[in-house]
């Protein structure tokens, strides 16, 4: 089957400016340690309560990447609803891209405030804008989201802005 990028194009189009909030959970210092230690980040401030406190945060907060690093907060589609990219879906904002290959182009972030155990997370997911290019090797779409961050108080923790290469 073969994909019309600039049908995809113009049907992104119409997604951009909209936008939705999702209730991502509650974070927990086990999951944000977990990140850490996969990441081989051990600072002080993600497992010892006093560091922290020292440092001037009320308690071991998160790692600072680890809200825009997550691609699900679900326990993840099965292996047949994976699509043909290994993505789950998620990760595309429920823009419509089905039958196109995506890839990360890059992210550009800003920290607000600190993530600690028991913060209640809210992501709202914009689509900023699409656009059309051409390559070598034909057209492709580079798509950048933004996703905000925040916590039960409505504060803001972190802005991701976020590319995404559709091909």
């Amino acid at each position: 089957m073969s994909v019309s990028i600039p049908a995809i194009y113009e049907k992104v189009k119409l997604a951009i400016g909209k936008s939705e909030r999702v209730k991502l959970g509650t974070i927990r210092e086990r999951d944000f340690q977990r990140f850490a230690i996969a990441g081989g980040n051990l600072n002080p401030l993600f497992f010892d309560a006093a560091a922290a406190k020292e440092a001037g945060y009320p308690a071991i907060i998160a790692p600072p990447l680890y809200l825009s690093s997550v691609m699900g907060w679900e326990a993840g589609p099965p292996e047949e609803a994976l699509r043909s990219d290994g993505t789950g879906g998620q990760e595309a904002a429920g823009l419509p891209v089905e039958g196109v290959r995506l890839m990360g182009g890059g992210q550009e972030l800003e920290f607000h405030h600190p993530v600690t155990d028991g913060t209640e997370v809210t992501m709202e997911l914009s689509p900023e804008s699409v656009e059309l290019k051409e390559g070598r090797s034909g057209q492709f779409l580079v798509v950048t989201l933004t996703r905000r961050y925040r916590d039960q108080n409505d504060r803001l923790l972190v802005t991701c802005r976020e590319n995404f290469i559709a091909r």
